[in-house]
C-alpha cells in the first residue's frame, strides 16, 4: 500500500533522485514546480518499490503522474490503482509523454483511453536565439526590444535578498489589477510560496526597474538535464507591455546563458498566450497525454 505524504523542502535530494528517469523535460517535473503548486493541488509522494509516485487532487479526483523508478511497473502501476480504491475516487494518469501512455494502452486494452492535452504542451526554445533576436522571423521582437530601451531608462537586474521583498508586491499589485478568474488566484498562491522559499528552492530570476520600480520579473529554475533551463513565472506592468519581450530577452542573455534551451511551460488552452509562445518560435513542443477509464 501507498503511504502518499506532503511534499516539503527536506524531500528535494530525494525526489530529484527520481528524476533520471524521465525521458521528456515536462515542466511539471522540477522540485519546485511540484513543492509550489502543492499549494493548490494538493501534492502527495510516495515512495515504495525503488519507485516515486505522485499524486495530485481535487475534490472530484485523483490524479497521478507515470511511476518514476527501476522495477516492474505493472506492480508500481497496480499500487496506484489500489490507492484510488481506497480513496473510493475516480482517477486519471496525467503528464505522460507517449511512451507511458502506450505502456499503459497495452496493460490496460481497451479499460483505458488515451487523450492528447494540448493546453498542457511545453514550449522549448533556444537560450541563444531568445537572448539575440537575430534574424526576419524575430523582427517585430528586436523592434520592441529597442524601442522599450531608446525611451525608458531601466534597470536590469538579478532578485536578492534586497529586491525580493519589492517583487512580491509588484507580483500582489499585478494580481490585483488582472481579472480575478480561478486559475490566476491559483497561480497567485503558487507564486507568493515560491517567492517566500526562494532561495530554498535555489530558485533565479531577474526584474526590471524602471524610476527604481519594478515592472517586470521572470523566475525558473535549472530542470534535472543539466542544459535546460524552466522558466515558471513571467510578469509585466499592463503600463509596460512590452516589457515582457525586454525581460524575456535579457533574462536569456544574462541569467540563463549558460543553459542551451529553456522551457517556458504551457500556454493553458489561453488563445492569446497560446498565440505569443509560438510567436517566438520553439525548437520543440512537448506533446502530454493523459489516460482515464
Amino acid at each position: 500500500m501507498l503511504d502518499f505524504q506532503d511534499i516539503s523542502i527536506e524531500d528535494r535530494e530525494r525526489v530529484e533522485n527520481y528524476f533520471e528517469f524521465l525521458e521528456e523535460p515536462f515542466c511539471d517535473f522540477t522540485f519546485g514546480n511540484l513543492f509550489c503548486w502543492s499549494v493548490v493541488e494538493n501534492t502527495k509522494i510516495a515512495f515504495l518499490n525503488n519507485f516515486l509516485f505522485i499524486r495530485f487532487s481535487d475534490n472530484e479526483k485523483l490524479y497521478y503522474t507515470f511511476p518514476l523508478g527501476n522495477g516492474e511497473i505493472k506492480n508500481a502501476i497496480n499500487l496506484i490503482i489500489e490507492d484510488a480504491k481506497i480513496n473510493n475516487k475516480k482517477f486519471q494518469f496525467v503528464c505522460l509523454n507517449k511512451k507511458q501512455s502506450e505502456i499503459l494502452k497495452e496493460i490496460f486494452k481497451e479499460e483505458i483511453k488515451i487523450n492528447k492535452n494540448r493546453d498542457a504542451f511545453d514550449y522549448v526554445y533556444s537560450v541563444k536565439k531568445l537572448s539575440t533576436l537575430s534574424g526576419r522571423k524575430y523582427h517585430s521582437k528586436k523592434n520592441h526590444f529597442n524601442s522599450f530601451k531608446n525611451n525608458y531608462n531601466f534597470i536590469y537586474e538579478e532578485i536578492n535578498e534586497n529586491n525580493l521583498q519589492d517583487c512580491i508586491r509588484f507580483a500582489n499589485e499585478w494580481y490585483s489589477e488582472t481579472e480575478a478568474t480561478p486559475p490566476l488566484l491559483k497561480e497567485q498562491k503558487v507564486l507568493i510560496k515560491a517567492f517566500e522559499n526562494y532561495f530554498k528552492l535555489n530558485l533565479i530570476g531577474a526584474i526590471i526597474k524602471i524610476n527604481e520600480k519594478i515592472v517586470a520579473f521572470c523566475v525558473g529554475e535549472k530542470m534535472y538535464k543539466e542544459n535546460i533551463f524552466c522558466t515558471h513565472f513571467e510578469k509585466a506592468s499592463s503600463e509596460f507591455q512590452k516589457a515582457y519581450t525586454v525581460i524575456n530577452k535579457l533574462f536569456s542573455e544574462i541569467s540563463i546563458n549558460n543553459f542551451e534551451f529553456v522551457n517556458r511551460e504551457d500556454d493553458a488552452g489561453i488563445e492569446g498566450l497560446r498565440k505569443a509562445k509560438l510567436s517566438y518560435y520553439p525548437e520543440l513542443i512537448l506533446e502530454k497525454y493523459y489516460a482515464e477509464f
